[in-house]
């Protein structure tokens, strides 16, 4: 299989669990660190799939390389390439795909249980995924679904946790957080906790259990999602394979 590459927009937000996920498959990967100032690839045909991790900028700011992975995410899904998004980037496929994305009322931030959309998407992708589910949350913009996506689950604070459109599953959820990774985020980035909101949980009460949590929502959500978007991606290569012959 080809690899996947992903996109990191900040030199502490990692991809966590989804490196340890494509490792364990055999998966090749490779990381663009946009941090860097490294460019946006806009080929798709050397790749089995996309993958956009967080960041605490905005999809709106006016930044060029979050135009140019808009333009990239844009020719990818007409051709049904299979991309990830996590937090930032669920909001970056929903933007460029035609939703909108906008700051809320309070941040989401914290262990929050996500609730399933009763839907044939939601029953496609997240299957055996227990309801509820509890999920790491930390954002402060959300999204709109973009034109042919179905939503997968919401939460209490924010409607739309996750959507669904063609090979593409995205999440504004961290679900590829780690305990190790998630504690550096809290040392580096912990002032933007303010519990002032019911949204919006302390961090001892995030740290609470922690690698317990982390280890039941990787086995409950994480790697149950990376299967079926690796299935998609299994497909995708084999019809790519199919129509080259």
């Amino acid at each position: 299989m080809k690899p996947v590459r992903i996109f990191r927009h900040e030199d502490w937000i990692l991809p966590g669990r989804l490196t340890d996920y494509l490792d364990a498959q055999s998966v090749p990967w490779e990381v663009v660190c946009l941090d860097r100032g490294e460019p946006v690839p806009q080929q798709i045909d050397d790749v089995a799939g996309l993958a956009f991790l967080g960041g605490t900028m905005s999809v709106n700011d006016a930044l060029p390389w979050l135009i140019d992975e808009m333009t990239l995410i844009r020719k990818a899904a007409a051709e049904d390439v299979p991309m990830l998004g996590h937090c930032l980037g669920s909001q970056l496929i929903a933007k460029a795909l035609g939703g909108s994305v906008a700051p809320m009322p309070n941040k989401e931030i914290g262990w929050w249980q996500l609730t399933k959309c009763d839907n044939p998407a939601t029953r496609e992708w997240l299957p055996n995924v227990p309801d509820p589910v509890e999920v790491l949350v930390w954002h402060h913009e959300a999204f709109t679904l973009p034109p042919g996506a179905s939503p997968l689950c919401s939460s209490q604070h924010c409607a739309e946790q996750a959507y669904a459109r063609g090979n593409t599953v995205a999440t504004v959820a961290h679900p590829e957080v780690t305990p190790e990774l998630l504690e550096s985020w809290l040392d580096l980035y912990g002032y933007d906790i303010e519990p002032t909101a019911p949204s919006v949980q302390s961090i001892e009460q995030i740290r609470d259990r922690l690698p317990e949590r982390c280890k039941i929502m990787h086995e409950a959500f994480t790697d149950r999602l990376y299967d079926m978007w690796l299935a998609r991606m299994t497909a995708y290569a084999q019809r790519r394979e199919t129509s080259a012959a």
